[in-house]
């Protein structure tokens, strides 16, 4: 699943070339995705309006509109969002097509469907559904370490639950988290509260983690790519995730994986006590 890092890199790459173009039209293929799609609410939205600004909260990229609406999206497990010529065939599940007015296309492509497509007037989006539950997002300046130990301190939940939970760290995922609680020498399996007094080493791997995997432009194992097609590096980058039974990179010993509430955990259990 894209995480904070890789939607970072589509709004990016998407910014340059929409932000100041019309939409014209807006197709979708009548198919739901995590939520139907409100074909009435996007033309809405979206015919006729020029693209004021392209934004991210969480793992959620946001297009600003000149109808003072904004459109809204998550890319699930497999969505992508890239330009194509009008005349280039459509992928297979593209399921929403933004036709520009210069002449190409912004397609939204989702084969697992478990992607979120939705249009807000401006005054609403950001006590949506989707918005109002998240926590604070790590690269902004309400994550500080304060905010961070007294939140740790407040929960009982093993530290990866805690990370994963969106309404605590809106846009970290399983890579990053595996990643950070390496850096931060931290077992996944640790109670919250009893690791609230490394906040600070924990706030400071989280932080890193993400910087970094935005400056490889993501990490890519299948399905992601950035809005202009293009693949991340960070997957060559990464200490411990994906890498159970290779050589961990610091001791020297096995990175060891185990399924804590459904998903792998990867971690090192010399350098994670």
């Amino acid at each position: 699943m894209p995480e904070l890092p890789e939607v970072e890199m589509v709004v990016r790459t998407l910014r340059p070339r929409l932000v100041g173009q019309n939409i014209t039209a807006v197709e979708t293929s009548g198919l739901a995705l995590r939520r139907p799609i409100d074909l009435k609410m996007l033309k809405r939205a979206c015919v006729g309006a020029r693209v004021d600004a392209v934004r991210r909260i969480g793992k959620y990229w946001l297009i600003d509109l000149s109808t003072e609406h904004v459109l809204l999206g998550h890319l699930g497990m497999t969505g992508r969002l890239v330009f194509a010529d009008a005349d280039a065939p459509r992928a297979a599940h593209t399921h929403a097509v933004f036709r520009l007015a210069r002449g190409d296309e912004l397609r939204y492509v989702d084969p697992r469907r478990f992607g979120v497509l939705r249009a807000y007037a401006a005054a609403d989006a950001a006590q949506s559904a989707e918005l109002a539950v998240l926590g604070v997002d790590p690269l902004e300046r309400g994550f500080t370490v304060r905010y961070f130990a007294d939140s740790l301190a407040a929960s009982r939940r093993d530290i990866k639950a805690f990370l994963m939970d969106q309404s605590r760290v809106a846009g970290l995922g399983n890579i990053y988290v595996c990643e950070a609680l390496f850096r931060a020498g931290i077992a996944p399996t640790r109670r919250s509260d009893r690791v609230a007094k490394k906040a600070e080493a924990l706030h400071a791997a989280v932080v890193t983690v993400l910087k970094e995997s935005i400056e490889n432009r993501g990490t890519s194992f299948s399905d992601y790519v950035d809005a202009d097609g293009q693949s991340g590096g960070n997957q060559r980058s990464l200490w411990v995730y994906g890498r159970e039974d290779d050589p961990c990179r610091r001791c020297a010993g096995r990175i060891k994986r185990r399924v804590q509430a459904g998903r792998s955990t990867f971690f090192c259990p010399r350098c994670q006590k």
